[in-house]
């Protein structure tokens, strides 16, 4: 509640009078008392403001010597630091050195004892060398004496074996081809003749009158000539070969058949094709077949 509202009114809404004296000497006698409490307490609030600042002075005090005394030791660990840097430095420089020696005295010693093996390993492989040179040279000379022997024996027994051959070849078998008993070379002859069928008798070779180039350029092989020297030599043989009722003379059937085949043919050359000027649309359209082509293309394209 507020102080205005803490004013008691009458019944005829005015303000009481001796209400509000007696709220003032309140309020005089308050001030009175935070006054009196003021007085009494103003020393003490010096005194100790006093020893604040003194305080204060002293710290401000402390602290400048700190700082002073921070720098100093400051300094002197900087100079103490940079003793100790250069006695490291010196002693780590002495150390590297000692070290350095140290390595290259080892290399140099292992490097002494590498050469020495090597040359010792180089001795070794030489000595190795001559020891399986020699092996060889041994192993050679008996190989070429087993050789020798090996060979001196095969010489034997194939000679036993010519020597038996003449009783070989009176072995008799049955012949197939004759169909009766006759000896091994007489049945081997006539086995060989039947793969022979396409062979040339010495008249028909006579009959062909080749010269030595014609025949040198057929390339023929024995087996060849005598297996297929009828084909391969183109024999005249009447069951592939007539007479050409254009020339009179001989020739396959097979040219005689392709003659007689274009005589009764009414096609187009490519020339004459190329003048009738078709295009791909009219030839499709024409439908023709290969037959019809071949034989009727003259009565069939347009003109």
């Amino acid at each position: 509640m507020g102080l205005w509202e803490q004013f008691p009114y009458t019944n005829t809404h005015s303000l009481n009078l001796d209400w509000i004296i007696n709220r003032l000497k309140e309020i005089e006698a308050k001030i009175t008392e935070v006054n009196t409490w003021y007085e009494e307490h103003k020393k003490d609030y010096q005194a100790l403001k006093s020893r604040v600042d003194s305080i204060e002075n002293e710290l401000n005090t402390f602290e400048t010597q700190i700082r002073t005394e921070f720098d100093r030791l400051k300094a002197e660990q900087q100079a103490e630091f940079e003793q100790l840097k250069a006695d490291t430095e010196a002693t780590i420089s002495r150390e590297v050195a000692r070290l350095e020696t140290l390595v290259t005295t080892a290399i140099r010693d292992l490097e002494n004892k590498f050469n020495s093996l090597l040359i010792e390993v180089r001795t070794q492989i030489t000595a190795l060398q001559n020891e399986v040179r020699l092996a060889i040279i041994g192993l050679n000379t008996r190989l070429d004496a087993y050789t020798d022997y090996i060979t001196g024996w095969v010489e034997d027994r194939l000679q036993d074996f010519i020597d038996s051959l003449p009783e070989i070849l009176t072995v008799m078998v049955y012949n197939p081809y004759r169909g009766t008993v006759t000896d091994i070379q007489q049945a081997v002859n006539d086995l060989y003749s039947i793969a022979c069928v396409y062979g040339l008798t010495a008249e028909q070779y006579d009959s062909l009158n080749l010269t030595a180039s014609e025949y040198d350029n057929a390339n023929l092989t024995a087996l060849e000539y005598d297996q297929y020297g009828y084909k391969l030599l183109h024999y005249p043989d009447p069951d592939l070969y007539m007479y050409n009722p254009f020339t009179g003379e001989q020739t396959l059937v097979k040219d005689v058949v392709m003659r007689l085949t274009a005589f009764h043919q009414n096609g187009v050359t490519a020339e004459e094709y190329d003048l009738k000027d078709l295009t791909a649309e009219t030839y499709d359209d024409l439908n023709l077949t290969a037959f019809n082509y071949d034989w009727f293309a003259n009565e069939l394209l347009p003109a």
